[in-house]
C-alpha cells in the first residue's frame, strides 16, 4: 500500500516512447515541431522524433510550404511553428466544439470571472501590469502558476471571442 506521501510509480518515459513507436515519421515530426516555440535545427527534431534527419527534412519543408511551421534561422535553419497558424486552428477547434454562440457566451462568462479573481488577486489590470520580483519570494512558485493561468485565460479568451464572431457570421440568415 502507498502512503500519502509516497508519489505513484510512473513510467512517463516508456509511456512516450510506446506512443512514438506508433506513430509514422510524418507525424512524429509534426507533432516535435509543433510542439518547439523557439527556432529548432532539422538535426534536433528529428532527434527527437525518433528519426534520420534525412528524412525530417522533406516533412519540415512540406509543412512549411503549407504555412503550419516558419524558418525562423538559415544557419543552421531553425524551425518554429506560426503561431498564427495555431491560433487559427484553436478558434477552429472552438467553433466545433460550443457550435453556438451562446454556447461560447456562456464558457467567455466564466473565463471572465475567473480573470477577474486573478486580476484582483494581483491588484493588476492585466498580466503583463504584474511583476514577480514584487512577490514574497516564499510565494513566487505560487504566483507564477496564478500568473500563467491568467496569461492563458486572456489568450483563450481572445479566440472565445474570435469564435464566437464566426459562428455569429455563420448564423446570420
Amino acid at each position: 500500500m502507498m502512503s500519502e506521501e509516497t508519489p505513484p510509480d510512473l513510467d512517463l518515459t516508456g509511456e512516450w516512447e510506446t506512443r512514438l513507436e506508433a506513430r509514422t515519421v510524418v507525424e512524429r515530426v509534426s507533432e516535435v515541431a509543433m510542439a518547439s516555440t523557439a527556432p529548432t535545427s532539422a538535426t534536433e527534431i528529428a532527434e527527437r522524433a525518433d528519426c534520420a534527419t534525412a528524412e525530417a527534412r522533406p516533412h519540415l519543408e512540406w509543412l512549411v510550404e503549407r504555412g503550419i511551421l516558419e524558418k525562423a534561422t538559415d544557419d543552421p535553419v531553425g524551425f518554429v511553428r506560426n503561431e498564427a497558424y495555431v491560433e487559427f486552428r484553436r478558434i477552429t477547434e472552438l467553433t466545433r466544439e460550443f457550435e453556438t454562440p451562446a454556447a461560447i457566451a456562456d464558457a467567455i462568462t466564466e473565463y471572465r470571472e475567473r480573470e477577474r479573481d486573478l486580476a484582483a488577486s494581483f491588484e493588476a489590470a492585466s498580466p503583463d501590469a504584474v511583476a514577480l520580483a514584487d512577490v514574497d519570494s516564499d510565494d513566487r512558485d505560487e504566483a507564477y502558476d496564478r500568473l500563467s493561468e491568467w496569461r492563458t485565460i486572456t489568450r483563450r479568451l481572445s479566440e472565445l471571442h474570435e469564435a464566437k464572431r464566426r459562428l455569429e457570421s455563420r448564423h446570420v440568415d
